[in-house]
């Protein structure tokens, strides 16, 4: 086991690039996700109309809830390139994102803790599945993540006693910058950020290395450019900056957005009234085994080496501390919050970088510190790593489907939670199909009509989308419905029991399929 990992740190930079042209090469190769399209195409008409000075009148559609900054620069990017590579070069930017949402845990960490944690918890959060998985396609979630953890690194660089106000100007500006990203994605981001900021200034007032006028004072600069940027690119708002922010957030509240239905280990419900422990539950079949096992034992671990790392890192009860309170935000915001959720962990994704850092932690002191009882975990650990990895390897490029072992039986699994979601699997699944039929009526259930008919239509010509008493196939994915039988929620594959004509199968599991529709 030592051998290995002098082995992997030998050759460090060599696997860093390797790792990097994965995910590139992941980004290449997948599908396009459900809505997808419509955020390139709003990037495009805002930048059209940036570039015009607000003179172009456009429809912008956006329901309210978007400012497009990340939109528009996607879209500038994406026009350098031949448009018959326009999916392609989104994919990129997204994973060039992710890829810096890596970096920036690492940062992090190396401030909190050290170099060695650092680089642990950057390889952890890689091979994190739902988290890489949404890497290319969530141009939403992923560029949400990007914000909080590069405002967490810059307030940790705020709170070091800056005097030069050029400095912390610089600063300012960049958290202000990141902090309308977020927004302008997701209004409820600032919420999210509120345990970083509890943490900031308690950080402050612990070593009071600020005093409050000069915190009050940098905290206008602050909402002043933060305001600017994000109504700069939230072009709904620009005839009336003051009025209709506030009412495009308060109607935010009580849209009832997303898709109505979730499926959490078996069990079907509203997406507005979801259990409690949603995410703990998410968290414990959806994390890889070495992450739940680093969990498991980190406790006694870390109480055993406490000394030792309170020798080394500064304040280090205070950052365990901080870790815990943003791990646990969302789950205490959950209990007292309605809110639509769905599509698994999808819309908790900035949490993901956090959720390495206590495994990362236990893996170092693993590895460091040696008895026979470490050197047992250790080696459990590092196969689990191993066998993780293989079963990362064979998931490609859906890796966001990944559900670990602890969650049964690999042909009953879909019964549990939604695995393609999102509908990436179609390219392939329609692609690599061979149906016999000169015309095909087909019918769809649990993925996007567009993008099937986009695909039919590439791989066939003379293709139809009919109601279900007329389709000859029935292409889906095992996504929660609501039965045309009954009053209850039920999944795809269920709904449409028939002959399995075509699969998308990963891991031994069946991720979307063409269906021949049984009119019995």
């Amino acid at each position: 086991m030592n051998k290995l990992l002098t082995l992997i740190a030998k050759h460090e930079e060599k696997i860093k690039i390797l790792l990097i042209f994965y995910a590139l090469y992941c980004a290449v190769i997948i599908g396009v996700s459900w809505d997808e399209k419509y955020y390139h195409v709003l990037g495009k008409i805002n930048l059209n109309y940036l570039l015009s000075f607000g003179l172009l009148e456009e429809n912008f559609d956006q329901k309210y809830r978007y400012s497009t900054l990340y939109w528009s620069f996607s879209s500038l990017i994406s026009q350098l390139a031949p448009s018959k590579y326009t999916i392609e070069i989104h994919h990129i930017i997204n994973t060039v994102f992710g890829l810096l949402i890596i970096l920036g845990i690492y940062h992090v960490t190396k401030k909190l803790f050290n170099k060695s944690i650092a680089k642990i918890s950057s390889v952890f959060l890689f091979l994190i599945p739902f988290f890489f998985g949404h890497l290319a396609i969530n141009s939403k979630d992923t560029i949400v993540a990007f914000a909080h953890v590069w405002i967490f690194y810059y307030l940790i660089k705020y709170s070091i006693n800056i005097i030069d106000f050029k400095k912390r100007l610089l600063i300012i500006l960049k958290i202000s910058t990141l902090s309308a990203l977020g927004t302008g994605i997701q209004l409820l981001f600032l919420g999210s950020l509120l345990p970083i900021v509890i943490l900031f200034l308690s950080y402050i007032l612990f070593f009071k290395n600020r005093s409050f006028k000069e915190i009050f004072f940098d905290f206008a600069i602050y909402l002043v450019l933060f305001y600017f940027i994000l109504l700069l690119f939230w072009v709904d708002t620009h005839s009336n900056v003051l009025a209709l922010p506030l009412q495009f957030f308060i109607k935010t509240l009580s849209l009832d957005i997303g898709w109505p239905f979730n499926l959490l280990n078996g069990d079907y419900s509203s997406s507005r009234n979801v259990n409690k422990g949603y995410l703990l539950i998410n968290y414990f079949y959806k994390l890889p085994e070495f992450i739940i096992f680093l969990y498991v034992v980190s406790l006694p671990i870390i109480i055993i080496n406490f000394q030792k790392l309170k020798k080394k890192i500064n304040n280090i009860l205070l950052k365990f501390l901080s870790i815990l309170l943003i791990l646990i935000f969302p789950n205490f915001v959950l209990i007292f919050i309605s809110y639509p959720i769905y599509d698994g962990l999808r819309l908790f994704l900035w949490v993901a970088p956090y959720l390495v850092l206590i495994p990362a932690i236990t893996f170092f002191l693993l590895i460091n510190y040696k008895n026979i009882f470490f050197t047992f975990l250790k080696s459990i650990a590092i196969i689990l790593i191993v066998f993780h990895i293989i079963n990362f390897l064979n998931i490609t490029p859906y890796h966001y489907t990944y559900l670990n072992s602890l969650s049964g039986e690999k042909k009953e699994r879909y019964k549990k939670f939604e695995n393609d979601y999102w509908s990436v699997t179609l390219k392939e699944l329609i692609l690599s199909s061979n149906l016999p039929e000169k015309k095909i009526n087909y019918h769809t259930c649990g993925v996007s009509p567009g993008l099937t008919k986009s695909y039919m239509k590439q791989r066939y010509g003379n293709v139809e989308y009919t109601d279900i008493k007329n389709a000859t196939y029935i292409i889906m994915t095992n996504r929660t419905v609501s039965s045309r039988k009954s009053d209850k929620i039920t999944n795809c594959f269920d709904e449409y029991a028939s002959e399995n004509v075509h699969q998308v199968v990963r891991n031994g599991i069946v991720l979307s399929a063409i269906k021949k529709y049984n009119h019995e």
